[in-house]
């Protein structure tokens, strides 16, 4: 007969759980109120970053505060100890916070977060086996991590549960009885669940003492069984694959793909986090299998980490190090001691999460750390491709384009006919533009900032200060354009590309016609076909057309009934290719063309000229303007 605990003990329990882990379940309940309060009021929060930071420093607390707890209980400190332990805590939360960012302090906001995750990752990881950091008690160490696995599952079903039936019931008072419900309310129980009962309850079944964990012979069978008929299963299938395309590159010499190296870290620490589910049951009888297994398995093991080295070794020589990138190579490293421990007859599994906190810990800080490290070699790798283009010379930039601080928010530049497009092939193009991007996405600018003569940094806050955060200026793009190089994504593989140049008078509504008799206004719109239609007019009686150029090689025309002008179109594109690259905007003076005969004087204006360029075959797909006319003889 299963006993239903009463009210009363919950309640006891409940109260036991608080005085054990009282910084943990304030930490959670603050975490749940921002959690609220950040869902129901965001929209009117002029910054929100202070409320978003103190979450997460909260909700990390929940987890640091848990592991200092269980520290100081595990090794028998007194309170003091343990008050001094918790006040320690509160130390690095708050340096945490402070180097979390602020709306006002920068314009990159993802790094700091990053760091963040890593240093979540790394006090769970202390979680794990910081009331077992004397040596020995491998089989308490194995039992308390069990504890705590059951215990995070049972905490998400109950919390699942309750969840589902509260929102159920408020879902059933609006359709029974019309009651108004604000669509915030269901995310609110769900942060408050989340984050406060769930927390409250996985600490509650905790056990107070660890030593006599190392004397437990429990082993269930339900964990066995799933390790072994379904993890390692999967890890077998996944090794397979792995080893079968590993003998692909050898036979066809066919260098591995970047992606492998994420793959081959995957199926590794699924296989470790394998071994270490059934590594009790080793000793059991019958089971010898599972020691021999769980040597054999590093040893198959060191090929594939020989493989994620090369693949990964290839993406760093070809694009730099980023922060994805050394994370990879860190767990490399990180495997390969793994794999030679083990490999020795080694059979400490407390090994596993003690030595990546060592090298996670190590790699989040310092000149030789993640962030330093993959800033400084994709700078390294923008200043080469600059230089190569002599965009970059003696630490400045060349040609740099100059922006009006008069027209703020606004960008327009002072210098327009100065530019660097067209100097890069499309592929360095598309490296500029993808460092850039990393750098916008992750470091910031502050590396590249002497390289500018203008202070970039302050004209893309004073742009960004009068419009919300969907329409908020680009800092990459912004950087990009001051090189005098377009912010876009050239395709190499298809060469399909639309570029146009035109005047900013394309807009005026008064055209000055002195020293000419007529203006007459013109528009093709063609298309790609050899096709090219003429457009007619008359004058005093005499026919005109005007024809169109259907490449940059034709010239224009502009045919009368007595005889014909034409103007030097393909040199003028030839100049204003050299010239301008593809620079959309353009003085108008070089989008005039000029002709005459003893019949008349013309000059044409140019407002825009679209092209289409596939396949690098470049065709002229519209052309705007007014040609003006001069009779030189007139009746």
């Amino acid at each position: 007969m299963i006993k239903i605990p009463s009210i009363h003990y919950l309640v006891q329990a409940a109260g036991k759980s608080l005085a054990r882990f009282p910084l943990s379940i304030i930490a959670a309940s603050i975490a749940a109120g921002l959690g609220i309060y950040l869902n129901e009021d965001h929209d009117n929060l002029p910054n929100i970053f202070p409320f978003i930071n103190i979450m997460l420093c909260a909700l990390l607390g929940i987890a640091l505060f848990f592991c200092l707890d269980v520290f100081t209980s595990g090794k028998g400190y007194s309170k003091r100890t343990g008050l001094l332990a918790d006040l320690l805590g509160l130390v690095i939360l708050t340096l945490l916070y402070f180097t979390l960012p602020d709306i006002d302090s920068t314009q990159n906001t993802s790094l700091p977060y990053i760091r963040y995750t890593l240093y979540a990752i790394i006090v769970h990881l202390l979680v794990a086996f910081v009331p077992f950091l004397n040596k020995g008690q491998l089989n308490g160490f194995w039992q308390y991590n069990r504890i705590l696995f059951v215990r995070f599952l049972t905490s998400m079903l109950y919390s699942g549960f309750l969840y589902a039936g509260l929102a159920l019931a408020l879902g059933s008072l609006h359709f029974l009885f019309d009651i108004d419900l604000h669509n915030e309310l269901f995310l609110d129980l769900f942060i408050l669940i989340g984050y406060f009962f769930n927390t409250w309850f996985f600490v509650s079944g905790i056990p107070e003492k660890f030593e006599p964990l190392d004397e437990i012979q429990e082993y269930p069978k339900g964990i066995k069984i799933f390790s072994q008929y379904v993890l390692l299963t999967l890890l077998i299938l996944y090794l397979l694959i792995l080893y079968i395309y590993m003998s692909k590159i050898v036979l066809f010499w066919n260098w591995p793909k970047g992606l492998v190296s994420y793959l081959v870290a995957c199926v590794a620490v699924l296989g470790i986090l394998t071994l270490l589910l059934i590594y009790p049951y080793g000793t059991l009888p019958g089971n010898t299998w599972i020691r021999k297994f769980s040597r054999a398995y590093y040893f198959i093991l060191f090929p594939l980490v020989i493989l994620l080295f090369i693949a990964i070794g290839m993406r760093l020589d070809d694009y730099g190090i980023t922060i994805n990138r050394y994370i990879i190579l860190t767990l490399g490293v990180w495997l390969t001691i793994v794999c030679i421990y083990f490999s020795a007859g080694k059979n400490n599994i407390k090994f596993v999460p003690v030595s990546l906190v060592i090298i996670l810990s190590l790699v989040s800080f310092g000149y030789w750390g993640m962030f330093s490290v993959s800033e400084r070699s994709q700078v390294n790798r923008l200043k080469i491709i600059l230089e190569s283009g002599k965009i970059l010379k003696d630490g400045k930039i060349q040609q740099e384009v100059q922006w009006r601080k008069d027209s703020l928010p606004e960008l327009y530049a002072l210098n327009k006919n100065d530019t660097n497009e067209g100097v890069l092939n499309d592929s360095l193009h598309n490296e500029v533009k993808s460092i850039l991007d990393y750098l916008d996405n992750h470091h910031g600018f502050a590396s590249l900032r002497d390289w500018y003569d203008q202070d970039l940094d302050s004209i893309v806050r004073a742009n960004n200060i009068v419009h919300n955060k969907w329409s908020r200026m680009n800092e990459a793009e912004a950087y990009m354009k001051s090189m005098g190089l377009l912010y876009d994504y050239r395709d190499e593989a298809e060469r399909n590309t639309y570029f146009s140049y035109g005047t900013e008078s394309e807009n005026k509504t008064v055209t000055d016609i002195r020293n000419y008799d007529y203006l007459v206004g013109f528009q093709f719109y063609g298309s790609t076909s050899e096709k090219s239609g003429d457009y007619s007019f008359h004058l005093k009686e005499e026919g005109y057309k005007i024809r169109y150029p259907k490449s940059p090689q034709d010239k224009f025309y502009l045919i009368s009934d007595r005889d014909t002008i034409s103007y030097a179109m393909d040199k003028l594109i030839q100049h204003l290719q050299k010239q301008y690259g593809h620079q959309p905007v353009i003085p108008e003076a070089d989008m005039i063309l000029m002709g005459h005969n003893e019949n008349m004087n013309t000059k044409i204006e140019l407002d825009n000229i679209y092209f289409h360029e596939e396949n690098n075959t470049l065709r002229i797909t519209s052309i705007t303007g007014n040609i003006f006319i001069k009779l030189n003889h007139q009746d």
